[in-house]
């Protein structure tokens, strides 16, 4: 597991704090539905002490109570979802399978994974059957009791019930809740936005076609750590009130149970979130932050294209379906890659003015931009031929001449340069 990632990983070497922390909460996610589920699967496999109170008799009956089959979202599940659908064949998640089970999906054998899946986690604690009594705010902490006189204080709380009704007894009505970043009315139409796609955390698609959710649009304005799913703006956009929400839902349930669990681990408020931090913990767990529906969960690029996808410098084409396709095979221009790489790295500007000459870009222009940029030595091209296939998984035989595909570019950009690693704004603004 890559340390660059994990913003939770202080868990992993300092495990007295684990065992500290479990005496009390840090996040309470209040619902029953498929993005309760996420959203408290999100923040226990972020290292939470998390309590999901579930108001209602079964855990995610959208799955557990009838046989339904699923046609939407086609190449895009993933996550939390992705791996629950995988679990109920006892196999790791991939396109392929979960586009099989998606086909009919059987309510025993979801129950049974959930069942399964839950009890992996000792830092999570389900109460069935949870009405609340009142829920206030304490200081930079939530008092929140339940109807059995049981008391929680937490840092951050999740409202994924249908009918809000927690957040509508701290505030009356939900129609105060206001996000960080409002999107336009045509985002679900267009191709992605350079600045919004940097923030992707949760992806889905509408009318055949592929769009990602930024952090903005799904965490509150201001500085109260009470989060919701299902009232979210561009949800209830996106929402169509039937079975078809249940990936987008899942996507969302898990995008914002990382959010919370940040503000949560790091006595934090949403105005303060990290993006690429959430989006590393996302990642971590199979998320997708870009709808590409030609790299599938199992490409061994996945990764590499996901992060540099965020990175805005290689988006894509939107097909005549209205999909994101990556195009790995494709070559490229310096031109369409110059902007970015310019704005994530400052010696970029000077390589591009030295070969102003460069088209298409080569395997040797791109070597030479990375032992420029990321002050590598002589020993990259032998290193790079050395891993041509058994690390790097790429096609074809290595030849420094051949002009450089999509996938060679995301792939080597991310394992020399690191551009995931630039930090970027809510808003998607780069920060160097």
């Amino acid at each position: 597991m890559d340390k660059r990632y994990v913003f939770f990983c202080m868990f992993l070497v300092i495990p007295f704090l684990g065992n500290a922390q479990r005496k009390r909460p840090q996040v309470l996610v209040y619902g029953y539905g498929p993005d309760a589920y996420a959203a408290a699967i999100q923040s226990a496999m972020s290292n939470l002490n998390t309590v999901w109170v579930v108001n209602g008799d079964r855990l995610v009956p959208d799955l557990t109570s009838e046989f339904i089959s699923l046609t939407n979202n086609a190449h895009l599940d993933a996550g939390v979802w992705a791996n629950l659908l995988a679990a109920t064949k006892k196999e790791k998640a991939s396109d392929s399978l979960v586009a099989v089970v998606k086909r009919r999906i059987n309510p025993q054998l979801v129950q049974n994974a959930v069942d399964s899946i839950l009890k992996t986690f000792d830092n999570l604690t389900v109460i069935e059957g949870g009405t609340l009594r009142s829920v206030k705010k304490s200081g930079k902490n939530w008092r929140v009791e339940l109807n059995d006189r049981s008391r929680f204080k937490v840092r951050a709380i999740i409202d994924a019930s249908t009918d809000a009704r927690l957040y509508s007894m701290v505030y009356g009505t939900v129609d105060s809740f206001r996000v960080r970043k409002d999107i336009p009315a045509d985002y679900f139409r267009s191709v992605p936005d350079a600045g919004l796609a940097r923030t992707g955390v949760a992806v889905g698609e509408q009318d055949g076609y592929g769009y990602t959710l930024p952090l903005g649009a799904l965490v509150p304005r201001g500085e109260e750590n009470l989060f919701l799913t299902r009232f979210i703006p561009a949800v209830q956009q996106l929402a169509t009130g039937a079975e078809a929400d249940i990936p987008l839902l899942m996507h969302v349930g898990q995008a914002v149970g990382a959010a919370a669990a940040y503000t949560a681990f790091f006595k934090t408020t949403p105005d303060k979130l990290d993006a690429r931090s959430v989006q590393g913990e996302l990642l971590q767990y199979g998320v997708r932050l870009l709808p590409f529906v030609d790299v599938p969960l199992e490409s061994p690029h996945f990764d590499a294209v996901q992060r540099v996808g965020a990175t805005a410098m290689l988006l894509g084409r939107t097909g005549e379906d209205g999909q994101l396709y990556f195009d790995g095979d494709a070559i490229v221009t310096a031109d369409e890659v110059r902007p970015v790489l310019n704005s994530l790295f400052s010696r970029s500007q000077i390589w591009f003015i030295n070969h102003d000459d460069v088209d298409t870009l080569t395997m040797a222009d791109l070597f030479s931009y990375i032992k420029f940029v990321g002050q590598r030595g002589d020993e990259l091209e032998e290193q790079v031929e050395k891993y041509w296939k058994r690390r790097y998984h790429f096609q074809g035989e290595y030849d420094e001449k051949q002009q450089a595909t999509r996938t060679h570019v995301a792939v080597l950009l991310d394992a020399y340069c690191d551009p995931f690693d630039v930090k970027v704004g809510l808003d998607g603004s780069i920060q160097r």
